[in-house]
C-alpha cells in the first residue's frame, strides 16, 4: 500500500494503483476462500439424474479441501500468489461461482473492493481481539456472524 501510494492518504486511486495492488487482491481473495459471501449456491441438474432435482454446491467447505489449500483454516494470502496458484484447479476457488454462469460483476466487485480497503488502509491500522472461533457463522442467502465482527481501527499517522 505505502510503494503504491506512499503518504498521500487522499488521492483517488487510479486504475494503474489498482492494478499494483497485487498482494491487496490475494489478500481479498484469501479472505473470500475462508469466508465467501454466498457460502453455497444451487443449480438444476440438466442431465438424466433424478426429476426435479437440484444441486447445492457449499463453496464454504471446497474453499477448505486441504488437497487445494494446505491447512485450509489457516489465513494465508501467499496462497495467491501467482507462483503457488500454478496447477489449482480452477473449481477449487469459487467465490463468484464459475463457468458459464459465474457472477459478471467479479471483476468489478474486486475493484470496488480494492478501491474501498485501499482508502481505509491508508489511513488505518485495523485490529481485532476475535479469534475465527468467535465469528458464530451463518448460513444463509449470504454467510454472515451472528455475533458480528469486532474490529477497531487505530490511526497510522
Amino acid at each position: 500500500m505505502d510503494r503504491v501510494f506512499g503518504d498521500d492518504y487522499d488521492r483517488a486511486c487510479t486504475i494503474e494503483d489498482l492494478n499494483e495492488l497485487e498482494y491487496l487482491e490475494c489478500v481479498i481473495k484469501e479472505s473470500l476462500r475462508l469466508y465467501p459471501s454466498v457460502p453455497f449456491i444451487a443449480r438444476e441438474i440438466q442431465e438424466d439424474f433424478m426429476f426435479r432435482t437440484t444441486a447445492v454446491i457449499f463453496i464454504y467447505y471446497i474453499h477448505r479441501d486441504p488437497k487445494h489449500f494446505p491447512d485450509p483454516d489457516r489465513f494465508d494470502p501467499d496462497r495467491f500468489l501467482p507462483e503457488n496458484s500454478i496447477g489449482r484447479s480452477p473449481y477449487a476457488y469459487v467465490p463468484f461461482s464459475a463457468g458459464s454462469r459465474n457472477c459478471i460483476g467479479q471483476r468489478f466487485a474486486m475493484l470496488e473492493e480494492k478501491v474501498i480497503l485501499s482508502s481505509i488502509l491508508r489511513r488505518f491500522k485495523l485490529k481485532t481481539s476475535q479469534s475465527p472461533d468467535d465469528l458464530h457463522l451463518s448460513f444463509e442467502l449470504l454467510l454472515r456472524s451472528v455475533n458480528g465482527v469486532h474490529v477497531q481501527l487505530e490511526l497510522r499517522h
